[in-house]
């Protein structure tokens, strides 16, 4: 599962599957996009973590993550993610995006 599908399974349980798959397509990128920034900012492989809430509240994310040097550049890698203070990200393996 992409970190893209494990955060639109978690909007569709707290907004309900028909508002959930159009808020989806707004705030994943946004989300991502945003933490993406945030680690391309930081140094190689320090660990940074960033919180994002939506506007009406119903959902708190916090992602941890850093940026490593890969063989074919730099792979962004979110090691942790928090929704409302559940871990999304089972067995504390790497999700890379």
């Amino acid at each position: 599962m992409t970190i893209g599908e494990i955060l639109q399974e978690q909007i569709d349980k707290i907004y309900g599957f028909q508002v959930g798959k159009s808020s989806g397509s707004v705030l994943i990128p946004a989300f991502l996009g945003d933490f993406r920034n945030v680690l391309d900012k930081c140094d190689l492989g320090v660990i940074v973590s960033e919180e994002y809430m939506t506007e009406d509240k119903k959902m708190h994310l916090v992602f941890k993550g850093q940026r490593l040097m890969g063989a074919k550049g730099y792979d962004y890698v979110i090691q942790s993610c928090l929704c409302n203070g559940a871990d999304l990200i089972k067995g504390g393996c790497d999700v890379r995006f």
